[in-house]
């Protein structure tokens, strides 16, 4: 025992460092289950609201449905689809410029501006937990004190100064991607008229019945 500290020494060289190393690796391992049982039961929460509008696969993917003029896509690209956007898409790119494409939750659903859409229907799945309810904005991504967060973020991206107006979409956006939500953004048109927004490319496949 130290007589000036009342503790007995530790020893902290190699070969006690290697005996602790299975414990430090449990501990860690622990930390990073509960981490993620604790976004799991977040994600839960967020989409609660919109279980009754959603379909998912027997191993917990959201299925998502989207109809194109083009036929025989393999993956749905948001760069590529930006570059012919339809009359009732512009709306949405006047808001914010970021690429994405525009999927429905469910069969035969109708948007509401345009009623059904001709084409041909595609099918894809995605990770729920992926997906942020934006008009929700549970996590408060758009609340004033997250501002200076995200301008920091926004001028080390893209080298945009921190007195450039915010776009609120693009704020939610980035804050959103920054906590694990990589997807897109997943908001009502109206009640029962569920949209999900990807910003990255997915892989589809042919709807192989009629979508209306």
């Amino acid at each position: 025992m130290d007589k000036a500290t009342g503790f007995y020494p530790v020893d902290w060289g190699f070969e006690s460092l290697r005996a602790c190393f299975p414990l430090f690796q449990t501990i860690y391992c622990m930390k990073l289950l509960l981490e993620n049982w604790k976004r799991f039961l977040l994600n839960e929460n967020l989409l609660a609201p919109y279980e009754s509008d959603l379909e998912y696969t027997e191993d917990g993917k959201l299925v998502l449905y989207h109809v194109s003029s083009t036929s025989d896509i393999e993956t749905l690209d948001p760069a590529v689809a930006a570059q012919s956007t339809k009359s009732y898409t512009k709306a949405e790119y006047r808001t914010w410029d970021r690429p994405r494409i525009f999927f429905f939750t469910r069969l035969g659903q109708e948007d509401i501006g345009v009623g059904r859409i001709q084409g041909q229907a595609y099918k894809a799945t995605i990770d729920p937990e992926v997906l942020y309810p934006i008009m929700q904005d549970p996590l408060k991504f758009s609340y004033p004190d997250r501002q200076e967060e995200y301008k920091k973020i926004r001028e080390e991206r893209d080298g945009m100064p921190s007195y450039y107006p915010i776009n609120t979409y693009d704020m939610v956006a980035t804050l959103a991607e920054n906590e694990g939500f990589q997807g897109g953004f997943i908001y009502p048109q109206k009640v029962g008229n569920l949209i999900v927004a990807l910003w990255n490319p997915i892989g589809v496949e042919k709807l192989e019945q009629d979508f209306y």
